[in-house]
């Protein structure tokens, strides 16, 4: 029976080629893109949780509330807190990792020099809690040497040209290691990209950095626990709390400040918590990943609609077929069964297609989505998105058809009314309604961040950054180097225009603080958050920042070593009326305001500008500033090459482009614009297609009626628009609908930045041109073809 079922499902296929192509073509392109989407929400919501223990792994959460208004919230905690943990009867384990060298860790093998920027120091139980799947040497002898490494197998092959790599010497600034341990690539649903792992020896080998950590006061090292089974968290973080809050309390008065707490914080909730962590520690929303989620159900919905508008379409050419087996003696169940059989066929064949095509697509969506994805046919996670695609592809496309085809009685069936006694055209409509309001939705979409990035790009920042570069001075090696000397030396170059020096870049100051800050009429109770930024005297001229007030700091001032410049925002902060000449304490220092700069943004749009507070102290800088003559870009970076090869020979130099570094804080967005490319091209393709096989039937049962309407008269014209006319309405009322649920969902995303375009009402006039244009060169096609056939071809014979 089965087989006769495949049979049948086979013939008709092949019966009906072009509504066959349509339902497949469209239906593979769906599910491809489907699988792609989910493929990245099952990482994200993953993370993590490849780890045996996972269930059981905590990191400890430092939450600082610094002033009534905020709390700042940390994943790092103090170096002495581990041994403390250890004394805990709910805790097995504690292992710690920290990443000392922020601006990367200069590495050489032979005489290759380069920067490796992944690197982290780790406890010798590191590798007890967490699972690294070894390719070649043992974790045993790493943790017996400080100068052992363990290494990831690209990095093995990267840097060696093989992965048995364990024995061999790589050189770290001026210290030898030796590779101890070759691990497999961490998952790209980890937390943790390390490509090098440091024993934490190594890093408290330093007698300095030992005793800067071994204070409660700095909080330094990501601090990992491995509970015990049925612990009662909320009183572990209680217990935990209490332990810092204690070891930190007034030396003198014995009082504990309750404004810093810890928590225990699962680590499948470390991807989505928003606590920034290192750079290279992936970053992700929970509220993006369900979008995703959404994105690809509608996307497969949008596919799986042309199945059931083609197969309802058709449904009165099978009446009779459905009459006869009824009449013979087929039951319900059998004909339903035949029905799914052929939905099941089709999705088969889609899913062949759009493996192939996930395949194809894979670079770029990785390249896309910044992630490492493979197609292993091996891998199950895959086969599960397979697997629930396909599955769900079958029951959005045969359920429907299958009862309606199968519950056919002859007379009803000869009305062309359905098992719910209404006109099966309503609901084919209302699909196609649905197929276009997801087409316009995603092409005013595109249009929406489209004209927000180019208004990002445009802006005026309030300081010039156009084909200025910076590099930093290792703090390690800061001591050796004396940065007037290197500015000196490439100010001489006839390709340099200016330099300067700063703690932090102008394009995003992540420096904040709070605490310090006294001024005459501050509230007691009252300790504001602040950016701050260390600059020098003509920081103000190389950037053109605009005064509003007061002037800048002067060369030869040795006062204003002391004195502060405000920005707008933090004198509207702080309610200062006449700033100027006032008293002003910051980091110890006790100064006066000298003058407020025009506010600019240092921050992301996605920010309000926020109170900055500008002083001038040598020992924070170690950023420079190069402003090249225009056109000389190129000479002033190989200036700047040369003489630090000289400078610094056993480090190579990293340099960015503030215009890069700009660009690089709208990447997620830039990654948006792209996704709803993507999305808008696929709908549209999908629903086209839909709609292109539609109006070929349309055509095809209205053929004698065409052939009348040519004989008493009618014009290609008017045929044309009788048979487009229908279609056309359709995706005009498919417009209106869009119009306001994509209001509502892209002033919503627009709600993310601080400062954002308005949505105009050409934007929709230009989509409702493009969508109306698209489903007229679709349905006109067909529509032109059927005018145009001989009336006698379509006359002659019954």
């Amino acid at each position: 029976m089965i087989r006769n079922y495949f049979t049948i499902a086979f013939r008709n296929l092949f019966k009906n080629r072009v509504s066959s192509l349509i339902n497949i073509g469209g239906l593979a392109v769906g599910m491809a893109v489907a699988v792609l989407m989910l493929l990245w929400v099952q990482n994200e919501l993953s993370f993590d949780t490849f780890h045996e223990k996972s269930d059981r792994i905590r990191q400890i959460i430092t939450h600082n509330k610094v002033n009534k208004e905020e709390t700042w919230h940390w994943s790092t905690t103090p170096m002495l807190l581990a041994e403390q943990l250890n004394q805990l009867p709910e805790i097995e384990k504690v292992t710690r990792t920290v990443s000392p060298f922020w601006n990367g860790a200069s590495m050489k093998i032979g005489d290759k020099l380069s920067i490796e920027k992944k690197v982290a120091c780790v406890d010798n139980n590191w590798f007890e809690v967490f699972d690294y799947p070894l390719v070649d040497g043992n974790f045993s002898e790493f943790v017996k040497n400080p100068r052992s490494l363990a290494i990831t197998e690209s990095k093995a092959l990267q840097l060696f040209g093989e992965a048995n790599v364990s024995g061999r010497i790589i050189r770290i600034d001026t210290l030898d290691y030796m590779v101890r341990a070759v691990y497999k690539d961490t998952p790209t649903n980890s937390s943790f990209q390390f490509d090098f792992l440091l024993p934490m020896a190594a890093h408290l080998s330093n007698p300095k950095t030992f005793e800067n950590d071994s204070n409660w006061g700095n909080f330094n090292y990501q601090t990992f626990i491995l509970v015990k089974s049925n612990t009662n968290l909320s009183k572990l973080d209680q217990k935990v709390t209490l332990i810092l809050q204690l070891a930190r309390r007034d030396e003198k008065t014995g009082e504990i400040n309750e404004d810093i707490t810890l928590e225990t914080e699962s680590i499948a909730a470390i991807h989505t918590d928003g606590i920034q962590r290192s750079n290279d520690t992936p970053r992700g929303d929970a509220r993006t990943t369900y979008i995703f989620l959404v994105l690809a159900f509608v996307i497969l919905v949008t596919a799986c609609i042309n199945y059931v508008n083609l197969a309802t379409a058709r449904a009165s050419l099978r009446a009779k077929e459905v009459s006869v087996k009824k009449i013979i003696g087929a039951e319900y169940s059998q004909l339903f069964i035949q029905f799914m059989v052929e939905s099941v066929l089709m999705c088969l064949l889609a899913l062949g297609i759009a493996v192939c095509l996930a395949y194809g697509l894979l670079p770029v969506f990785n390249d896309l989505a910044d992630k490492n994805f493979t197609l292993s046919l091996t891998n199950a996670t895959l086969w599960q998105v397979l697997s629930g695609t396909t599955l769900l592809a079958i029951l959005l496309t045969g359920i429907y058809p299958a009862i309606l085809l199968s519950s056919f009685q002859p007379i009803r069936a000869l009305r062309g009314l359905n098992i719910l006694k209404s006109n099966n055209s309503s609901f084919r409509k209302t699909l196609v309604v649905v197929q276009f309001v997801v087409s316009s939705v995603f092409l005013i979409a595109t249009l929406v961040v489209f004209q927000q990035i180019k208004f990002i790009r445009n802006i005026n920042l309030g300081y010039e950054k156009a084909n200025m570069f910076e590099f930093t001075i290792p703090w390690n090696i800061k001591s050796k180097v004396d940065i007037n000397t290197i500015k000196s030396r490439l100010l001489t170059e006839s390709s340099i225009e200016a330099i300067t020096n700063a703690s932090q870049n102008i394009v995003d100051i992540g420096s904040t603080h709070s605490g310090s800050l006294d001024w005459d009429g501050r509230p007691e109770d009252f300790h504001p958050t602040v950016a701050q930024l260390s600059v020098e005297h003509n920081y103000q001229k190389v950037f053109d920042l605009k005064m509003t007030g007061g002037r800048w700091f002067e060369e030869n001032n040795i006062a204003d070593k002391n004195n502060v410049v405000l920005n707008e925002a933090a004198v509207k902060k702080f309610g200062i009326k006449k700033p100027l000449g006032q008293r002003f304490d910051f980091h110890g220092r006790k100064g006066v305001i000298v003058g407020i700069v025009r506010d600019f943004h240092f921050k992301s749009l996605h920010e309000k500008i926020g109170p900055l507070v500008l002083f001038n102290d040598d020992g924070w800088r170690s950023g420079v500033y190069i402003k090249p003559v225009k056109g000389k870009e190129k000479e002033a970076v190989r200036a700047a090459e040369k003489l630090w090869i000289e400078v610094m020979p056993s480090r190579p130099l990293e340099y960015h482009f503030l215009n890069e570094t700009y660009d690089r804080l709208y990447k997620s967005e830039q990654r948006t614009a792209t996704l709803f490319n993507a999305f808008a091209v696929v709908a549209i393709f999908v629903s086209c297609l839909g709609l292109f096989g539609l109006a070929a039937f349309a055509a095809e049962q209205r053929t004698k009626e065409i052939g009348i309407r040519k004989v008493l008269g009618a014009s290609v014209t008017s045929i044309t628009v009788l048979l487009s006319g229908d279609f056309l309405k359709l995706v005009g009322i498919a417009f209106i609908v869009a119009i306001p649920l994509s209001y509502y969902l892209m002033e919503k995303w627009l709600q993310d930045f601080a400062y954002h375009i308005s949505i105009e009402w050409w934007f929709y006039a230009i989509i409702g041109v493009l969508i109306i244009a698209v489903a007229l060169a679709t349905v006109g096609f067909q529509s032109i073809k059927a005018a145009l056939t001989n009336p006698v071809k379509s006359l002659k014979a019954e």
